[in-house]
């Protein structure tokens, strides 16, 4: 486990090398904060700086690219904060299948269904990228969410944009193309790369999507013939965003 103050001084130190926490807890404004600083983040950071016991109960974990960090028995003992970096959490089919039900970035919670007294369906997180996470045991995130009106926010404000994303998931899988689907998918993973390439195999993007390898390859292929991307070994360009909206149409 990395020590409270270690913790504090890894993630909260601002870029003029000062504890952004350690200002804002001299402040003593903390009724007054604006809606920007109710982020699940800012909040687990914010109470770690004031409850020592909560934040020596939190472990910081490294993860790199491709490690399964998180099983269906880890989410039932623990809450998970992505901190930085990206997390997919997937369940497996009968037949040996991935299907991705989130792709979640810093900030965002998972292991909710440990608070609420019993396993859920076989989940498992895996890393997209190298990044941490704030892992809180079940016990102190159940004594948290009854006793600090904020945390208790915190919790519900990430519960419901789960929520949201998993509605406007089902959405695009119900009235949307495959086409439009993974044109949308390419330009959110290429979002953050100066280069515009996503790092992704074919079954991964099928994963992600809920559908088949071929069914991408095939969709893929069109992409190239357009000259929307050029592909290479594990990753794909992205050459005309433009036309990659486009064909996304509203669900970028």
């Amino acid at each position: 486990m990395v020590s409270y103050q270690r913790m504090l001084r890894l993630l909260n130190r601002g870029d003029n090398g000062v504890s952004r926490w350690a200002v804002e807890a001299s402040t003593q404004r903390e009724c007054d904060m604006n809606m920007t600083d109710r982020n699940v983040k800012s909040i687990f950071g914010r109470l770690a700086e004031q409850n020592k016991d909560l934040g020596e109960s939190l472990t910081v974990r490294s993860f790199h690219a491709g490690e399964v960090v998180a099983q269906a028995n880890d989410m039932a003992r623990s809450l998970f904060l992505v901190a930085s970096g990206r997390v997919q959490l997937y369940r497996t089919t009968r037949d040996g299948r991935r299907f991705v039900i989130a792709t979640l970035g810093p900030g965002s919670l998972f292991g909710e269904d440990s608070m609420l007294g019993g396993e859920g369906p076989d989940t498992y997180a895996v890393a997209l990228e190298p990044g941490s996470l704030w892992i809180m045991p079940r016990k102190k995130a159940i004594e948290m969410s009854s006793t600090d009106a904020m945390f208790g926010f915190g919790l519900m404000q990430a519960m419901g944009h789960r929520l949201m994303e998993a509605e406007n998931r089902l959405e695009q899988i119900a009235y949307s193309t495959i086409s439009s689907r993974l044109a949308a998918l390419l330009l959110e993973l290429a979002a953050d790369d100066p280069h515009n390439v996503v790092h992704a195999t074919h079954q991964e993007l099928a994963d992600m999507l809920g559908t088949w390898r071929e069914t991408i390859s095939k969709t893929l292929q069109d992409f190239r013939r357009r000259g929307l991307v050029a592909s290479g070994r594990r990753k794909l360009t992205l050459l005309d965003k433009e036309g990659l909206e486009l064909e996304a149409g509203g669900l970028t």
